[in-house]
């Protein structure tokens, strides 16, 4: 994560800032602070705060808001934000079938197009993962809550963090 947060404008009307170079609940939770306390500012000329994994943009009226005076406002903020310790959130539990025939069916039809034909998607990441074979991988999957920490722009694909101990993580997962 940067030590301090890399600035730039996007167009005439977008301030847009890289709190890491890679998502982190770290970065993502900086960000969060960061975006609150310019919500609450209420600033005049301030359109939209859209917080991300690990950057944040802000869109606002040049005419009502010179982007140099927002701009240290938002640095302002950086110092004092501090994460929360603790959020708001809900446990939503979703359940998912492994294996399942019509997704079978679907992936051996485009089979010939993967990086490993001779395998399915679930024998491919348990291989490439370390796994001793598809059971425990899905477990590995599955025995442990996630977080999402935003929806991103395709439909039914969240961003999200596996709520285990960092060194636990799998090689292809880093």
């Amino acid at each position: 994560m940067h030590a301090n947060i890399r600035y730039s404008f996007g167009g005439d009307e977008h301030l847009f800032a890289e709190v890491a170079e890679s998502m982190s609940l770290e970065a993502f939770f900086r960000g969060m602070a960061i975006t609150r306390a310019i919500e609450t500012l209420q600033l005049p000329g301030v359109l939209d705060v859209c917080l991300a994994n690990a950057s944040f943009q802000v869109r606002f009226d040049p005419d009502r808001l010179a982007p140099q005076a927002l701009l240290e406002t938002v640095r302002g903020l950086e110092a004092e934000a501090v994460a929360a310790r603790s959020i708001e959130t809900r446990i939503v539990e979703v359940p998912v079938l492994y294996n399942d025939p019509w997704t079978h069916e679907t992936l051996m039809r485009f089979r010939d197009r993967h990086q490993d034909p001779d395998s399915t998607d679930l024998e491919y990441a348990a291989r490439i993962n370390g796994y001793a074979d598809v059971q425990a991988f899905i477990q590995a999957h599955s025995g442990t809550p996630w977080f999402v920490s935003m929806v991103g722009f395709v439909a039914g694909l969240p961003f999200m963090y596996q709520m285990v101990f960092f060194n636990s993580c799998t090689e292809g997962s880093l």
